[in-house]
């Protein structure tokens, strides 16, 4: 592998930066990045990783590996704009709602195209990171952009059809999940403890489950079955959340929150 060329330079290009240094999968020394408006920030990344600020999109030639993290609205024109410099490089957009073919044609066909849809957990290399690969990336190209995206945490291949549908599960699933532990904080509270131990104990809880799912292969039905004894505690807060309906409206926002993703991935690709 050659360089490493970012654009962009906000909370996601730290996050894979901080992930490839510190699990020392890149040598900070080859990852190069470019900010087109705010200079300190590439100055405050250079201090605290070690990369280099790229002068330019011309340096987008040295590279092996071409990240986009900037905005949505930005991809396409960005990409048109590297066209000139492209020559088969890996390109990963970070970009919600951008389609392969939209950056494959902005792009003049010159890119390996690699789509992901990253959540806000990888600042901590804890995420779930949705990619979908184009035809024509190679084994060993998809091998590499997997394993550079795996050290921000767990990387699922799918077909790129599945990515807006991971966008509602992965990408909002981390508000979905606040939303229920915001009012189970609240509830918590009304029961006479401080936010900062309702806190701990629901953040606690949440990381527990997490752990016995995973490490005793459950599903979240399973689990639910086991700690739920009939006519306990469990059962009686459970009666509650299915008389409100509450499973059926989680279903349907994480349904309204695929909709919505495709939706803006077709306003962005309007826009150009």
């Amino acid at each position: 592998m050659d360089d490493i060329f970012i654009l962009g330079a906000g909370a996601m290009a730290e996050s894979f930066i901080k992930g490839v240094v510190a699990q020392q999968a890149v040598d900070p020394a080859r990852i190069r990045v470019l900010n087109r408006t705010n200079r300190d920030r590439l100055v405050q990344l250079q201090e605290m990783y070690g990369i280099s600020p790229a002068g330019s999109l011309a340096e987008v030639r040295r590279a092996s590996v071409v990240i986009l993290s900037i905005k949505p609205y930005d991809v396409l024109a960005a990409c048109k704009n590297m066209a000139d410099y492209l020559s088969g490089q890996t390109l990963i957009s970070f970009a919600a709602g951008i389609s392969i073919a939209a950056i494959q044609s902005a792009s003049g066909g010159k890119a390996q195209v690699v789509r992901t849809m990253p959540n806000v957990p990888v600042a901590v290399m804890a995420g779930a990171i949705a990619l979908a690969a184009a035809p024509d990336v190679s084994a060993k190209r998809l091998d590499e952009a997997v394993h550079l995206l795996s050290q921000l945490g767990e990387v699922v291949v799918m077909e790129e059809a599945m990515i807006d549908a991971a966008t509602a599960v992965s990408g909002s699933g981390p508000g979905f999940l606040s939303y229920l532990l915001e009012a189970m904080e609240q509830a918590a509270v009304e029961l006479g403890f401080t936010p900062e131990l309702a806190r701990r104990l629901i953040i606690q809880t949440v990381i527990g489950t997490a752990h016995v799912l995973r490490e005793w292969e459950l599903s979240p039905a399973e689990l639910r079955k086991r700690v739920t004894s009939p006519n306990g505690t469990t059962h009686a807060g459970l009666a509650v959340l299915a008389g409100r309906g509450v499973q059926q409206a989680i279903v349907d926002a994480m349904r309204q929150a695929a909709m919505r993703a495709e939706e803006m991935g077709l306003e962005y690709t309007r826009q150009e």
